[in-house]
C-alpha cells in the first residue's frame, strides 16, 4: 500500500464517520404493530388496536374495550453490501443481529356504552413506539489481516405520546401528539500498516447525534357500510432540534515523518429529518376475511446544519425528496380464534439519487413482505410473524479509496424480523 493510498484511507474514513446513509433516506425498516405488521402495515382504514396511534388515531374510536398491548421484534437480521467500498474489487459486506422493542400501548374507553354501536364513544390512549432502530457492528481488513477496519452504527427514535378519539356513529375522529427522542452514534477504528511497518495509520472517529422533537397527528375513519372502511391520517413534520459532537484522532507515518492529530467538536447542531406523512387507506371486511390497502405520502425535507463549518467537514446536509409508498394486506379467520395474515409494502428512498455531497448518501429502494398468525382468547390476543425487506440501489464511495473522486456504486440492503405481539383486553 503506497503512502498516498494510506493517507487517502484516512481522509475517506474520517469524513465518512458522520455519514447518515440509509437512516436519513428510508422510512420503514420494519412494520409497527401486531395485526398491522402481519398485513404489511396497510392499517389506516382499520387502526383499531394498540398500534392505531401510529397509523390513524381516528381508528382508535372503534376499539371495543380497554386494553394493554406490547409488541417485540424479537430477532432482526439486517445486512447488505456496498460494491468496491474498500477499494476496487473489495466490497464492504455487513450482517448484524438486532433485538428491538417496537410498541407498548394502553387504551381506555370512556363514557356510557352506545346502544347502536355497542361501545363507549370516547377513547384515550397512551403509546410508546420505536418505529426505526438499526444496530450494526462490523469489521473487515484492507489487504493483509493486520490492517483492521471496525465500524459501528446505532440509531433509534423513541415516540412517546397519546391522544383522544371519539366515535360518532360510523365515523371516528382522533388526534395525537408525540415527543420524539432520537439517538444516533457512529464509530470507526482503523489500523493500517504498510512498507514493512515503517508506514502506518491509526484512526478513531466517533459522531454522536441527539434530537428532541414533536409530531402532531389527526385522523378519521369512516365505516361507509358494514364491510367498507375508509381511513385518512396526517402526521406533521418533526419540529425540534438537537446537538452533535464529533471526535477524530489520527496517528500516521509515511516512513520518514510521523504526525498526530486529534479534534473534539461539541455543540454542533442536529436537525430532526422526519418529514410530513399523510396516508389514506381502504379496507373491505367480510367477516371471515379482510383486505386492506394504503397509500403513504412522505413530504420533502431539506436542511443544512452548521454551514459555517463546511470547510472543516463538520456541516450536515440532508436532502429528502417527496416519495409515495404503498402497502397491501389480507387476513383470513380460521374459526373463532385463529387468523392468518399476509402483506406487502414498499419503502422507497427519499434521498437524492445523483448527489455525492450530502450526508444521506444511500439511495436503496426497499420492497417488503409480511406473514403472521394470530390467536384470540377471551381477553388475550397474540400474534407471531415475520417481516422482511430487500432492496437494491446505490451509495457513494471514493473511487479506489481516492477521496478526490467520489462516485456512486451499487449497494444492496436486506432485513428479516421475527415479531411477537400480545394484548390484554379488559
Amino acid at each position: 500500500m503506497t503512502t498516498r493510498r494510506v493517507y487517502a484511507v484516512v481522509l475517506v474514513l474520517a469524513a465518512g464517520a458522520a455519514r447518515a446513509q440509509g437512516i436519513e433516506s428510508n422510512f420503514k425498516p420494519y412494520v409497527v404493530g401486531g395485526r398491522a405488521a402481519g398485513m404489511g402495515g396497510a392499517f389506516t382504514a382499520l387502526a383499531d388496536d394498540g398500534s392505531g396511534g401510529y397509523y390513524n388515531p381516528g381508528g382508535l374510536a372503534f376499539t371495543r374495550s380497554s386494553s394493554l398491548s406490547f409488541s417485540l421484534n424479537a430477532y432482526g437480521i439486517v445486512g447488505g453490501s456496498v460494491k468496491d467500498a474498500l477499494g476496487d474489487g473489495h466490497d464492504f459486506v455487513y450482517r448484524d443481529l438486532n433485538v428491538i422493542p417496537v410498541a407498548t400501548s394502553g387504551i381506555k374507553k370512556l363514557g356510557e356504552v352506545d346502544a347502536e354501536t355497542g361501545v363507549a364513544p370516547h377513547t384515550v390512549y397512551f403509546s410508546v413506539f420505536i418505529p426505526d432502530m438499526v444496530t450494526t457492528d462490523d469489521r473487515d481488513q484492507l489487504g493483509e489481516s493486520i490492517n483492521a477496519y471496525f465500524s459501528q452504527r446505532y440509531n433509534q427514535t423513541l415516540w412517546i405520546g397519546g391522544g383522544y378519539a371519539i366515535r360518532l356513529g360510523r365515523v371516528g375522529i382522533g388526534f395525537g401528539a408525540f415527543a420524539l427522542i432520537g439517538t444516533t452514534r457512529y464509530f470507526l477504528d482503523l489500523n493500517v500498516i504498510a512498507g514493512g511497518g515503517s508506514q502506518f495509520v491509526v484512526l478513531s472517529a466517533r459522531d454522536d447525534l441527539s434530537t428532541v422533537g414533536f409530531v402532531g397527528s389527526a385522523g378519521v375513519r369512516w365505516d361507509v357500510t358494514d364491510q367498507l372502511r375508509l381511513g385518512l391520517s396526517v402526521f406533521t413534520p418533526e419540529w425540534g432540534g438537537g446537538s452533535r459532537s464529533s471526535f477524530v484522532r489520527i496517528g500516521a507515518s509515511d516512513g520518514v515523518t510521523a504526525i498526530g492529530f486529534a479534534r473534539q467538536d461539541s455543540n454542533l447542531a442536529a436537525t430532526p429529518s422526519l418529514p410530513l406523512r399523510a396516508q389514506a387507506g381502504v379496507a373491505w371486511d367480510a367477516g371471515r376475511w379482510t383486505l386492506s390497502a394504503d397509500v403513504i405520502f412522505l413530504g420533502n425535507r431539506h436542511f443544512t446544519d452548521n454551514p459555517e463549518r463546511a470547510d472543516d467537514g463538520l456541516d450536515r446536509v440532508v436532502v429528502r425528496n417527496a416519495v409515495v409508498n404503498v402497502a397491501i394486506g389480507g387476513e383470513v379467520k380460521l374459526g373463532s380464534q385463529f387468523a392468518i395474515r399476509a402483506g406487502a409494502f414498499t419503502d422507497f428512498a427519499s434521498s437524492d439519487p445523483l448527489s455525492v455531497r450530502v450526508d444521506n448518501t444511500s439511495h436503496v429502494n426497499h420492497y417488503g413482505l409480511t406473514l403472521s398468525g394470530g390467536l384470540v382468547t377471551d381477553h388475550v390476543r397474540t400474534d407471531v410473524g415475520v417481516t422482511g425487506f430487500w432492496g437494491k440501489g446505490t451509495d457513494v464511495i471514493p473511487r479506489n479509496l481516492d477521496f478526490d473522486v467520489l462516485a456512486r456504486t451499487d449497494a444492496t440492503e436486506y432485513g428479516v424480523f421475527v415479531f411477537l405481539a400480545t394484548s390484554y383486553e379488559f
